[in-house]
């Protein structure tokens, strides 16, 4: 009866908990896109989500690894479901997870879908006539152009006749995306994902095999002594990031205390980021308490190059002036730089874990086929040149009590030093905190890394960041951290060595039922950015920027989920600039019972300059991310549906439009530039299962 229960009341509630998981993703999402200037793709959370939703984890048999990722849970909540089981036995119910000090109601409901309580069961042999025929199989295909005319494209042949160097596009204005995925439970997984960007030529030109880009890997997993096996295309994440880091990495969030790294080790590779990935085989091994990790990975990235005259005179000398990372080949100049350099890389991570520690030791070479020379910068006469480079580094983690100690030390090639050292520690009943100190010398170089920085280089830095989570009352949570940074160094727009800044949130959660949540945030950064004198002497003076957002969500009876958010910036520059930003939507979800479909909504106006611009997430299509950035003065709409035709077969269509008030053209003096003041996107997707 007590499991009879237990279902039905899961299954009542199980709208509303999809609903405040995919709030847990749009946070993170909103937080990764809002601090990076690149386009980040963010499968690797879909990807390990969506395998929970559909095999929920069992709570008596899950590892400290699997338990990562479930990318939302903190290092003391996973500390207190292995606590709990080593000490008291096997969770008998789900409602068990109340005892435990660092999680909430809320915290509860969001773990509910991807987890159960059940008896530990034996590992089945892996049987290549099962995996055959239980293994699931999805195709993805997807579209997604402009409706508008771009000045890139469609030039006339006159006009190139009298200007062949004139600057435009190759291809068709169309993106196409197809991926083929197989998993079997978790021993197996294989997939194929080929993408062609808008502009990119088509079975033509410079792609005479299709699309621009290709991608595959297979990865098994628990066969033998093998932790894993990956061969094809992969991602390395070992330590805190200093030495290898690739895929997506979390930093400063409103999940303050989630600033420890989860390393994966060597996982399996099906994003679309053409050049910061491996292409090779790596392996892990597993021996009681020791992992043993190699890896080998040799392919073509994209690069600017030229050719150096000898001491003879002749043009025959390699030069790299910098590596390329955007993936487009869209133009014959974008065409010139597509694999160019040859990229190599080897190494491996030794791990021995012990009954309250964790020991890692990590070291890479790579190199590439010509030498790095870079454009003579002040701000870049630390950075790396040259054809080959080696890091190095030790990482830790001790549990002690109830304290998490963290950290890793490394160095480069060139002797430069990076070091990043953490505790987590839960200071009273219901309030935890974290301290990070990091220290990242000017001179090291480590192309692969990714550490906690507030920068866009694990390099030229040292700061010390502070977060604290308290839980007061119940339905209440108060989330904050204090970030306090130096760069060393000059920096691209700084002319000054020894500049400073700092960054602080703090954000008030209250859930007053399961079925409504808010929040009220308040962030602000202070740093330094160069100014422009009447005598064309550019220093760094003070720069702030601070936003204000309030967000809730109505989860209804009748299958609608409400948002409404309303966001205030104000950017200042010393001496220059004095700018407020505005942005306020209405989100609308229906997800009627008597039709297989599903409909989203959004509706938002905006006023805000370029530098007080906002982000924020929106709903799109399976494996497809949607984080634009408002600026100007306009406003924004999208109407999304999503149809399950069969039990097999789902349709995406998505439509979103942005039209600008203030300006009569979108992207002025760009190929993307449209002679208008909308701009319209369409986007369909299919997938089918079998």
């Amino acid at each position: 009866m007590r499991r009879i229960f237990l279902f039905i009341i899961l299954i009542i509630s199980q709208f509303a908990l999809y609903a405040q998981n995919d709030r847990i993703i749009e946070d993170l999402i909103e937080d990764i896109a809002a601090n990076s200037e690149q386009e980040v793709d963010f499968s690797t959370i879909y990807d390990d989500l969506n395998y929970y939703l559909e095999n929920p984890l069992n709570l008596n048999t899950a590892t400290r690894g699997q338990l990562r990722r479930l990318h939302f849970l903190n290092d003391l909540q996973i500390d207190d479901i292995l606590n709990y089981r080593k000490k008291y036995g096997d969770f008998e119910t789900i409602y068990e997870l109340q005892l435990l000090p660092n999680f909430t109601d809320e915290d509860i409901r969001h773990l509910l879908p991807f987890v159960y309580v059940g008896k530990a069961q034996k590992s089945d042999t892996l049987l290549l006539k099962h995996a055959i025929e239980y293994g699931r199989q999805q195709l993805f295909l997807r579209t997604k152009f402009i409706l508008q005319p771009q000045k890139g494209y469609n030039i006339p042949d006159s006009v190139l006749d009298e200007n062949p160097n004139k600057a435009h596009y190759l291809g068709s204005p169309y993106k196409l995306y197809t991926r083929y995925k197989f998993q079997y439970r978790d021993r197996i997984q294989a997939g194929i994902t080929a993408e062609k960007d808008a502009g990119e030529q088509f079975f033509r030109g410079a792609q005479k095999y299709g699309f621009d880009f290709y991608s595959a890997h297979i990865q098994l997993n628990n066969i033998w002594k093998f932790k894993r096996i990956v061969i094809g295309d992969y991602q390395l994440q070992f330590g805190e990031g200093l030495v290898l880091w690739t895929g997506i990495s979390f930093g400063k969030s409103a999940l303050v205390l989630n600033v420890k790294k989860k390393p994966q080790g060597i996982r399996k590779y099906s994003s679309t980021d053409e050049n910061r990935f491996m292409r090779g085989a790596g392996f892990t091994i597993k021996y009681h308490n020791l992992e043993v990790s190699s890896f080998f990975s040799h392919h073509k990235v994209d690069g600017n190059i030229s050719l150096i005259d000898t001491a003879e005179g002749e043009n025959n000398v390699l030069q790299i002036t910098s590596l390329q990372i955007t993936g487009y080949h869209r133009t014959p100049s974008e065409i010139a730089d597509k694999h160019s350099v040859s990229q190599t890389l080897w190494g491996g991570n030794i791990t021995y874990r012990g009954s309250f520690y964790k020991l890692g030791l990590t070291a890479v070479s790579y190199n590439i086929n010509a030498d790095l020379i870079r454009i003579p910068k002040p701000y870049q006469i630390y950075q790396f040149q040259g054809r080959k480079n080696f890091n190095a580094g030790i990482n830790y983690t001790f549990y002690i009590k109830k304290l998490i100690l963290f950290g890793e030390a490394a160095i480069s090639k060139n002797f430069g030093k990076a070091i990043i050292s953490g505790i987590i520690a839960p200071l009273a009943p219901r309030v935890s905190s974290v301290i990070l100190y990091r220290n990242y010398s000017q001179d090291y170089q480590a192309y692969f890394s990714n550490a906690f920085a507030e920068g866009t280089r694990t390099q030229n830095e040292q700061g010390v960041y502070w977060g604290m989570e308290i839980l007061p009352y119940q339905r209440f949570k108060l989330s904050s951290y204090f970030d306090f940074y130096k760069f060393p160094w000059l920096r691209f727009r700084v002319n000054a060595p020894e500049t400073y800044g700092t960054d602080y949130l703090l954000q008030l959660d209250y859930t007053p039922t399961r079925y409504i949540s808010m929040y009220l945030r308040f962030k602000k950064e202070i740093k330094e950015q160069n100014i422009a004198t009447e005598a064309f002497v550019k220093y760094p003076l003070n720069t702030e920027k601070w936003q204000l957002r309030y967000h809730i969500t109505w989860n209804l009876d009748n299958g609608i989920i409400l948002k409404n958010r309303i966001e205030l910036t104000h950017y200042y520059k010393e001496h220059e600039k004095n700018e407020y930003g505005f942005m306020a939507y209405q989100d609308i979800r229906y997800k009627p019972s008597f039709i297989p479909i599903t409909l989203y909504f959004r509706y938002a106006v905006f006023d805000a300059p370029y530098d007080a611009r906002i982000y924020a997430y929106e709903n799109d299509v399976l494996y497809a991310f949607s984080v634009p950035g408002y600026f100007y003065q306009g406003y924004r709409t999208y109407l999304m549906l999503k149809y399950d035709i069969t039990r097999r077969l789902t349709l995406w269509a998505r439509y979103a439009q942005t039209t600008y008030t203030d300006r009569d053209i979108i992207s002025k003096g760009s190929l993307n530039e449209i002679d208008g003041n909308t701009k319209s996107e369409i986007k369909l997707q299919l997938r089918y299962k079998f």
